[in-house]
């Protein structure tokens, strides 16, 4: 069994590995195209059968269709025929999926984009996948691919700040957004977890509309998980998103940190009191230390801090971090 490695600590190689070979979450899931896209080409030809005619078309099927299949293949049965692989086959689509995974749920570029090329790659990619899930008619079974897509917009949405309509638009300055269903991927979380954050207005996430956030909020909130993969797409190849070491003056405590990336720090004493501990096992400190030295002995830490509505609401802790004591 292979140890497991963050994400900030694999490269744009071992992202690719990780990808087609299905070694991390979701990738199964969202490269399960073959049967969706068969489908989809199913309804192109039988729509081409009834304006043209099924003597017209059968001819041609064997040159469209990639693989040898026999002389009295009945196309209609596409969608079932373990033959017809379009992602093993090299289909055109199947290529640029795989690109929109790489780019969208891991932050990097395909292993063909060169790196002087990166910038327009990645400028041009959600306008083709954009044009694509508009003319290809997808069923209702391909909701991975449709997730997939959402992914790389909401990457992108991130990594420049723009929707996708300023993007053709100069004269609009919209700010992109991320869905709910791209945030929980990126996030490692469940939908309805996303939806408790943002009802309970204990987070940074802005709602843009119904099932989206701002770009900005959402790349704020990830900022504090491990589970997302930093985009490293504009990195020279070999190079890690983690960042350099700080180096610290004072003295140092290690304090844990909420899943929006806050910290429990001195600034948090409401009445000359720290408040720690699960709901209704709650204990109040004078001292920031003793409150802190608390928290290290709790399996899960939880402290209360206000929220962007200045209520103070209970938080747990999902991770640790340095920070030099003032």
């Amino acid at each position: 069994m292979k140890p497991v490695i963050l994400p900030s600590q694999m490269t744009a190689h071992q992202r690719r590995e990780a990808w087609y070979g299905e070694e991390i979450p979701h990738a199964r899931y969202l490269r399960d195209y073959d049967f969706p896209l068969k489908k989809a080409l199913l309804f192109c030809l039988s729509e081409l059968e009834g304006i043209l005619g099924a003597e017209a078309i059968a001819p041609q099927i064997a040159a469209i269709i990639p693989g040898n299949q026999p002389t009295d293949w009945d196309w209609r049965s596409l969608p079932f025929d373990s033959s017809v692989s379009p992602s093993k086959s090299g289909w055109d689509c199947a290529k640029r999926l795989d690109d929109a995974g790489l780019y969208g749920l891991l932050g990097v570029r395909p292993a063909n984009v060169p790196f002087e090329a990166r910038k327009s790659w990645v400028a041009k990619l959600p306008l083709e996948l954009d044009d694509w899930r508009q003319n290809v008619r997808l069923g209702k079974d391909a909701n991975n691919i449709s997730l997939l897509i959402d992914l790389a917009l909401s990457r992108h949405a991130m990594d420049t700040g723009l929707s996708l309509a300023s993007i053709t638009d100069e004269d609009l300055d919209e700010e992109g957004e991320v869905s709910v269903p791209a945030l929980a991927v990126f996030g490692g979380v469940s939908e309805g977890r996303i939806r408790n954050v943002l009802s309970s207005g204990e987070s940074c996430l802005v709602r843009k509309s119904g099932q989206a956030v701002t770009a900005s909020s959402a790349k704020e909130w990830l900022a504090g998980r491990k589970e997302f993969y930093q985009s490293i797409w504009d990195l020279p190849e070999g190079e890690k998103p983690e960042p350099k070491a700080r180096n610290f003056s004072g003295e140092v405590l290690f304090v844990p940190v909420a899943s929006d990336g806050s910290t429990f720090n001195p600034e948090l004493e409401r009445k000359g009191k720290y408040t720690v501990g699960a709901k209704g096992q709650e204990i109040q400190f004078d001292q920031f230390q003793d409150a802190l030295n608390a928290l290290q002995k709790m399996s899960t830490p939880r402290w209360r801090r206000p929220n962007a509505a200045g209520n103070w609401c209970i938080v747990s802790g999902r991770d640790w971090k340095r920070i030099e004591k003032k």
